[in-house]
């Protein structure tokens, strides 16, 4: 049986983050130490570069020695095996541990949804994506209770499809607008479909908040999940070029706290 559970959506709880992903999330830190080792290099190599245009500018040949210098032969005098260890050893350090953060991050990404903690309580839905637009379909029966700017409140319903049936159309979210319950473990399936006639194409929601973003491939069924800690009203983009009307495949996102908390 399908459950009810009601959420309060208060108009002037705006959030999203502009900026990158929510400072909660493990791509927060992982974009921080990104961006602070590629300034570091960037520093050192711009300036390494122009100390050697400044150094070795243009001025007289040397050809006191020319007549050693043999081809495929590097010149003894200028071999310095110190430096061409630290020129190896240091960036190849630099790549590895920027390879382990990374693969940490993906690994939050790639986990299998139903096996993480709390997975019996998560809030399943399906995203279908299609040309071009979006679907939410709810697998539980959902009561939002909007809150406009003047406090009066407007009572809308979601119906469920659900679980194990068959999805139809006409059985989504209201307006573009995806709602999804704060602190809870978000599960959701992806799928693509044909619209009008045509064949199915690539497609991948792409939520910057989290910084999580998921193929949709014609023919199969793919998963991501997460869990949003703030609530606030946030953007769902297509990040798979799908078409001329690429560009139009946004919704909105709003997560929102239940009643009582």
């Amino acid at each position: 049986m399908p459950t009810v559970n009601s959420w309060n959506v208060s108009a002037q709880n705006v959030g999203g983050s502009t900026l990158g992903p929510a400072d909660y999330t493990i791509f927060r830190s992982l974009l921080e130490t990104w961006n602070f080792w590629s300034l570091v290099v960037g520093i050192f190599t711009f300036v390494l570069l122009i100390y050697l245009v400044i150094r070795f500018r243009e001025v007289s040949p040397d050809d006191s020695n020319i007549d050693s210098i043999a081809p495929g032969v590097f010149p003894k005098e200028r071999d310095n095996l110190t430096l061409e260890l630290t020129w190896f050893i240091v960036p190849t350090i630099l790549v590895l541990y920027l390879t382990f953060i990374a693969w940490q991050s993906m690994i939050t990404v790639w986990v299998d949804p139903y096996s993480e903690e709390g997975a019996d309580d998560a809030f399943d839905i399906t995203i279908e994506a299609y040309q071009w637009g979006w679907n939410f379909y709810y697998h539980d029966e959902i009561q939002v209770l909007n809150e406009t700017e003047n406090g009066s409140v407007n009572g809308m319903k979601i119906y469920a499809t659900p679980m194990g049936t068959e999805i139809k159309d006409g059985a989504i979210g209201i307006d573009n607008n995806l709602y999804l319950p704060c602190n809870q473990l978000i599960k959701a399936k992806i799928i693509t479909k044909a619209d009008g006639g045509e064949l199915p194409v690539l497609h991948a929601p792409f939520f910057p908040e989290w910084a999580i973003k998921e193929d949709a491939v014609p023919g199969l069924e793919t998963y991501l999940s997460f869990t949003p800690r703030e609530t606030g009203t946030y953007n769902l983009f297509c990040a798979e070029y799908c078409g001329q009307q690429h560009s139009k495949m946004f919704a909105k996102v709003h997560v929102v706290g239940q009643c009582g908390e």
